[in-house]
């Protein structure tokens, strides 16, 4: 025991020696400081999305009153900065901690706004605070908020802060009490009063009334109205008899009509007087009012002699605020209100009606219904819409009789929307023989889907009079059932062509009911059975199956085959794109109209943009007609692809087709992300804007074009997309051997394996036109005379078989075969995007770096793929090289080679003395082939390693070689402000360097989100273990350079060619690198933290990422190892 207790004494005592605040610093389970916590929180925001978004709230509000006095401590002055951010953060923690799950958080965050007004120097922020203090202050913060309400800025946000905090009256009537009140004080005050509904205040705002000008006027006004008694009466109905209760400025009149309502619903007798007084008002509107007050007050019934006076004096807006006033009635008050009827006027009768419609006043069926029949037609039409709304049988009826009447259009309307089952009646009129009940009936039954009526229907088919006859045809569809499919069969194969539509729809509707396995055979039983099967092409067409479609195939090629062909064209099934395509290809007399069907199938089938360009390409390769032609390019628009435009461009010329290929033309540049340049992009560009105007001649319209394309000239990039040749094989050449093969062969061996592929070549490959063909004989590859290093390139191809192709004489992927286009090496995962063998793939190459992008027919195959040099494994990638296309052992054809040579990326070299010196380059701006681990968000960009990595790293970036005793050179540069990274070094691979190895910090300290860090968290700091000296930061974007020299237990940091960091890491932490004791806290070290992996004697260096926003560049180390110190 006598142990443990001086242990105990040593430790307290050793927490004593530490820095004032750090034994008790606050920190999180992770062990992050408040501020780290704040930083860390700030770097994530805005928020990607609401999960990030309620963790970083949570964090940042438990971190409390200091925290939140931390982020409001970033606000500047407009013109010093932006607060965007922590704006962003301050209210997003107010409106968690508000939230009654996180309630416990919210009187911490409460405090930190209260001391952040107190302490921030501008009006502006110091307004935001109090915006964001209202939705969290109590009572007990209202003397602290009421010390700004003499400030004339935040005046006014002070009390809205103290009107929207319960238990603040006292404070306000307090303030009320004050001699020499401003007109803006009374105002606000007047406004708080009105808000909380504070009837103590009342005194002080009759007192303010007097000299008040209109604005003060105004609010007193609003205030007397919501919290005034009977003494306020007096001068409100004043205020509001001098404007001759007239809607003014002030509002007098409405605040007198809501205090009257107020107090009369309490029961003030003086007030349920005065609204009567306001029955005689010439306006009215106030005579409205007046009545609803005394309805509510009174009752309806006390009222209702006056609602009954309205009712028959008018005029029109009285009479309907006096039914308005009733609100939705019952049976008595209906009565009363329809007992006055005979001495209503016809617009009154209209009004009453209306109303009893709208209240449902089945009591009053009588009375509606008798009304249908009036002379006078707004009452008619408001007892058929009412009838309709009350339901009943009564009301049927008498819409039944309305359908035979002046008003059957609105009888009709009303049966439609009835409030109840109206097939009894529609059954009772359908068994009339006379033609002006039948036809409404018939209508009615379809309207229904009164499948009851069915036999009935059946039966009126053969009706004498045409006009029912043709009803019953036109309900047919409606009525039918699947139980009737056998009646329609029999009247299908023996109607004439005028009712064989409408039986057909009959059908199509009866078996759209059946299960889904059953429709095709149910019509197809029928359709054998028949000796005109071509009537049931279009029921089965509709079942969309593929039996149904294979029905009509063969009905087209063996029956009737325009009956077929229109049946097919009305299939709604994903195959009909490729067999419309079939019958145009076949069919010239067919060509235009399975087009027609065609173009719009395909623009709305389910496949990728560059699918559907291939379906408009292979369309318009048949010729149709100029309609046709048309009406693909309008599709073809909506593609923003190269391919896309560049067929387009190919129909400029046409004078058929000119104006929709200038306007596809136009819609895909406009469009494209981003926007495609080159010669050939600008001459189509050029030849659309000649188009337009010629058009423009005689459609002003095409005026807007011209300006339109006039101002893409100016923006299209000089440099873009040019063809590779293929209407001959001048400019390629045959491939014999590999980069790597060529090093390191037998000239002779050379010499003669280029002279056996020369000869394949020639016997293998040739060019027409605008097609480069290989005949499959022998494998055979040929390659482009130029090489490329950066590209992106457009390719169309098909083969029956698998080819292979090229990039910087590399042969990495593979053209279908069995296992698909794709990269040879297997690292991107297979994904399916070839179309069937021997139809044409449009493939997309994107070669960057070290990187490269396949995207076969749209479909993604890889994505940023890190290349390998297949031919010298192990070494980095070509610089440049032949882009090749290798012919295997089937037929390949390829045509469209469209290339755009992106930016030459710049290469890194050692400068001489770091040669002679034994540097190694780590990256050489275009390769990572030294690295491993994240090289997802770590990627070669213009020379650089661009950081990607969201927030909290997606994996670091790791040296392969290890390295002990080094300096380390680079440059790196933020991109967006508070970038935070770090540099491992000695560091194993999957750990956390900065306490498993060491972390030199890479960190915007400048931003504002680090206003409040430790100095060991600065940048260049040893993390944790030494602190950097503060270095300043150029602005966002400038280039740095650093040096980091690692010699046994000294570390030496420079950037920008000043030694800011140069410490003994055993010294700086007494030789502990971990607590003596096993705990977690570490006295010994700045952070108070263990850092286990402080003394390794070597590891890798790592890029620490957590965030983007980062780029580094010309990283070179020299291995001080074996000696070399």
């Amino acid at each position: 025991m006598k142990k443990i207790i001086i242990r105990l004494f040593m430790l307290g005592a050793l927490a004593a020696l530490l820095p004032a605040g750090a034994a008790a610093q606050q920190s999180d389970a992770r062990q992050r400081t408040t501020e780290t916590i704040v930083a860390d929180g700030l770097a994530q925001l805005p928020a990607a999305d609401a999960k990030v978004f309620n963790q970083v709230m949570g964090e940042l509000a438990a971190t409390g009153s200091k925290g939140v006095e931390m982020i409001a401590a970033m606000l500047v002055p407009a013109d010093k900065g932006k607060n965007a951010t922590f704006e962003y953060a301050l209210n997003g923690v107010v409106a968690y901690v508000t939230d009654p799950a996180h309630e416990a958080l919210r009187d911490d965050v409460r405090k930190g706004l209260l001391a952040a007004i107190d302490r921030c120097g501008d009006d502006a922020n110091r307004a935001f605070l109090f915006s964001q203090l209202q939705f969290c202050s109590t009572a007990s913060d209202a003397a602290a908020m009421a010390r700004y309400l003499d400030d004339p800025y935040l005046a006014d946000y002070a009390l809205r802060a103290l009107v929207s905090t319960p238990g603040t009256e006292a404070l306000l009537l307090a303030e009320a009490g004050k001699d020499d009140l401003t007109a803006a004080r009374k105002q606000a005050l007047a406004y708080a009063f009105a808000e909380k509904r504070l009837a103590a205040a009342e005194p002080f705002l009759l007192t303010w009334l007097e000299g008040a000008d209109a604005q003060t006027a105004e609010q007193i006004y609003n205030a007397l109205a919501a919290c005034g008694s009977q003494a306020s009466l007096k001068p409100l109905a004043a205020a509001a008899a001098k404007t001759g209760y007239a809607w003014d400025d002030a509002g007098a009149a409405d605040a007198y009509l809501r205090l009257l309502a107020r107090l009369a619903a309490a029961g003030d007798a003086r007030a349920v007087k005065a609204a009567k007084g306001l029955l005689k008002c010439d306006l009215q509107y106030i005579r409205g009012g007046a009545l609803a007050i005394l309805a509510d007050a009174l009752g309806v019934q006390k009222a209702m002699p006056y609602v009954l006076k309205a009712l028959e004096e008018g005029p029109a807006e009285y009479r309907f605020a006096a039914l308005q006033s009733l609100g939705k009635g019952d049976d008595k008050l209906f009565a009363q209100v329809a007992a006055g009827m005979p001495r209503y006027d016809a617009a009154a009768q209209a009004a009453v009606i209306g109303w009893l419609g709208e209240c449902g006043a089945m009591s009053q069926a009588d009375v509606i219904t008798a009304a249908v029949a009036s002379p006078d037609g707004c009452v008619a039409e408001a007892a058929i819409a009412a009838s309709g709304r009350i339901g009943g049988e009564k009301a049927l009826r008498a819409l039944a009789g309305a359908l035979e009447g002046p008003h059957a259009g609105a009888a009709m309307k009303a049966l439609l929307a009835f409030n109840g089952q109206i097939n009894p009646e529609v059954e009772r009129l359908l068994a009339k023989d006379d033609a002006a009940a039948l036809v409404p009936a018939l209508k009615l039954a379809a309207a229904r889907r009164m499948s009851a009526a069915a036999d009935r229907v059946f039966a009126l088919l053969g009706s004498s009079d045409a006009e029912v006859r043709a009803a019953a045809y036109g309900a047919l569809p409606f009525v039918a059932q699947p139980q009737h499919m056998d009646r329609l069969s029999a009247l299908l194969d023996a109607s004439d062509e005028a009712h064989t539509a409408a039986i057909q729809s009959a059908l199509i509707r009866t078996s759209g009911q059946l299960p889904a396995d059953r429709r095709y055979g149910a019509v197809a039983g029928y359709m054998k059975a028949s000796e005109t099967p071509a009537r049931y092409y279009p029921v089965l067409a509709q079942s969309g199956t593929q039996e149904a479609v294979a029905s009509l195939l063969d009905g087209f090629r063996s029956g009737n085959r325009d009956a077929a062909f229109a049946a097919l064209l009305t299939v709604e099934n994903p195959a009909m794109t490729d067999i419309l395509y079939g019958i145009a290809a076949e069919n010239p007399m067919l060509t235009d109209r399975a087009l027609m069907r065609y173009a719009d199938l395909a623009s709305q089938a389910a496949v990728t943009p560059i699918r559907r360009y291939q379906l408009y390409r292979q369309a318009l390769a048949l010729r149709p007609s100029a309609a046709v032609q048309a009406k693909l390019l309008g599709y073809l628009s909506g593609v923003y692809a190269l391919p896309a435009l560049m067929l387009a461009a190919e129909y400029l010329d046409d004078a058929q087709t000119a104006a929709p290929a200038a306007a596809a033309v136009k819609t895909i540049v406009a469009k494209c992300n981003p926007m495609p340049g080159g010669e050939a992009v600008r001459k189509a560009l050029e030849r659309a804007h000649e188009v337009y105007k010629e058009l423009a001649k005689s459609d002003a319209d095409a005026g807007y074009a011209v300006d339109e394309i006039t101002g893409l000239l100016g923006k299209i990039p000089a440099d873009g997309f040019a063809v590779l040749p293929a209407d001959g094989l001048a400019g390629w050449t045959a491939v014999a051997v590999n980069p790597a093969e060529a090093k390191t062969l037998p000239a002779r061996q050379v010499a003669k394996l280029r002279k056996a592929a020369g000869e394949a070549v020639a016997a293998n490959w040739g060019a027409a036109d605008g097609l480069l063909e290989f005949a499959g004989k022998a494998p055979a590859t040929i390659g482009t005379e130029k090489e490329y290093e950066n590209f992106e390139l457009w390719i169309e191809w098909r083969s029956e078989g698998e080819a292979g192709m090229a990039v910087r004489s590399m042969p990495l992927i593979r053209l279908g075969g069995a296992a698909g286009t794709g990269l040879v090496d297997g690292k991107a995962a297979r994904t399916v995007a070839d179309n069937a063998p021997g139809t044409w793939n449009t493939l997309y190459v994107k070669v960057v770096d070290d990187r490269i992008t396949l995207v076969e027919n749209g479909v993604k195959v890889a994505e940023n793929a890190v290349m390998t040099n297949l031919c010298a494994p192990g070494e980095p990638v070509y610089a440049q090289g032949r882009i090749e296309l290798a012919g295997q052992g089937a037929l390949v054809a390829f045509r469209n080679l469209w290339i755009n040579e992106l930016p030459s990326t710049p290469l890194f070299s050692l400068p001489a003395d770091e040669a002679a010196a034994g540097y190694e380059v780590l990256f050489d701006g275009r390769s990572l082939h030294k690295w491993t681990g994240n090289t997802t968000n770590y990627v070669p960009l213009d020379g650089t390693i661009d950081v990607t990595a969201t927030y909290g790293g997606s994996g670091n970036l790791y040296t392969v070689g290890e390295y002990g005793d080094f300096i380390l050179r680079f440059e790196f540069r933020f991109i967006t402000e508070g970038v935070n990274n770090g540099i491992g070094i000695r560091t194993p691979m999957g750990v956390d360097a900065a306490f498993h190895g060491m972390e030199i910090q890479i960190l915007d300290h400048d931003a504002p989100i680090y206003k409040d860090i430790s100095d060991y968290q600065q940048h260049g700091s040893v993390y944790g273990v030494i602190a950097a000296d503060r270095v300043k930061f150029g602005e966002l974007g400038e280039w740095n350079t650093e040096e980091i020299r690692a010699v046994g237990d000294r570390i030496t940091v420079t950037v920008n060619g000043r030694v800011i960091l140069d410490g003994n890491i055993r010294e700086a932490c007494q030789g502990h690198n971990v607590s003596g004791d096993g705990s977690k806290v570490n006295p010994y070290t700045v952070d108070h933290r263990n850092h286990p992996g402080l003394f390794n004697k070597s590891g890798h260096i790592g890029l620490l990422g957590h965030g983007a926003g980062i780029q580094f560049r010309n990283l070179r180390v020299l291995d001080l190892g074996a000696g070399r110190k």
